[in-house]
């Protein structure tokens, strides 16, 4: 029980390091920097190479040495197990992000997304290589292999519950607590994915298609006169429904008993 204790807690130092060093140097140092230094150029650093260079540098000093088990496949990545997966994401989490910003302006919060304005703005080649390429392959490489491996010696559903956890309370700071919770539903299907199959590109392709419904197809659809119509048929209603009966008909769990059997 102690070692469990241990090793949850130097993974999530580990990862604290990393998203401290991150934000250290997007609030304090780089405003600092020479204002000749382009924008472009501020925003590849705060966000690509600083994260992955400095930050993933901190993870390893807490975290480094630790004992790693890396998942074995048990089922194999087929269209079905890919388009039930991103049904599932979808179906739960934007439901929940719709109810909870409901919550926060009915009780006079503010639920403004900094992020989404700027995913259409004068950078906006930039952030979607970012949202649909860059984080999709290094956050999935941080999470799901680095962190989730040395999680793995507390059973693979610990794992996938406190990596989901770990992954989702930085975007508290990032993006809000709606997103917190749609970053914990999807990471637990993220994270199921790769405990259950042994691969991590299927959950780098969902974190991509996640992103691209989120940052870009719903904003796009709330833009437009039916949009808000398509967006309640098919987010709030047809999704969740169809997300409900895979995990009750046939849900993951169930094909992985059957595969282990």
């Amino acid at each position: 029980m102690k070692k469990n204790r241990i090793t949850v807690l130097r993974v999530a130092l580990g990862l604290a390091a990393w998203f401290f060093i991150t934000m250290t140097f997007s609030k304090i140092l780089a405003p600092r920097l020479p204002e000749r230094i382009p924008n472009i150029v501020m925003l590849i650093l705060g966000t690509m190479i600083v994260p992955y260079t400095v930050g993933l540098a901190g993870f390893f000093v807490v975290a480094g040495r630790m004992e790693k088990r890396c998942p074995q496949a048990e089922i194999p990545v087929t269209c079905a197990l890919l388009l039930k997966s991103l049904i599932i994401q979808l179906g739960i989490s934007i439901p929940i992000v719709a109810v909870i910003n409901i919550v926060i302006r009915t009780l006079g919060g503010n639920i403004g997304n900094e992020l989404s304005t700027a995913l259409l703005g004068d950078n906006w080649l930039f952030y979607a290589v970012l949202l649909l390429l860059f984080n999709p392959i290094f956050e999935e490489l941080l999470f799901r292999k680095i962190a989730l491996e040395r999680l793995m010696i507390l059973g693979e559903k610990n794992s996938i519950i406190i990596t989901s956890v770990l992954f989702s309370l930085p975007h508290v700071i990032s993006q809000g607590i709606p997103q917190m919770f749609a970053t914990f539903i999807v990471s637990l299907v993220w994270g199921y994915l790769r405990v259950k199959t042994g691969k991590i590109w299927p959950c780098m392709l969902l974190h991509c298609l996640f992103n691209s419904f989120c940052g870009y197809i719903v904003s796009l659809l709330s833009g437009i006169p039916a949009g808000s119509v398509a967006i309640m048929l098919i987010f709030m209603i047809f999704l969740p429904v169809v997300s409900v009966i895979i995990l009750v008909k046939n849900g993951f769990i169930g094909q992985g008993k059957r595969s282990a059997a």
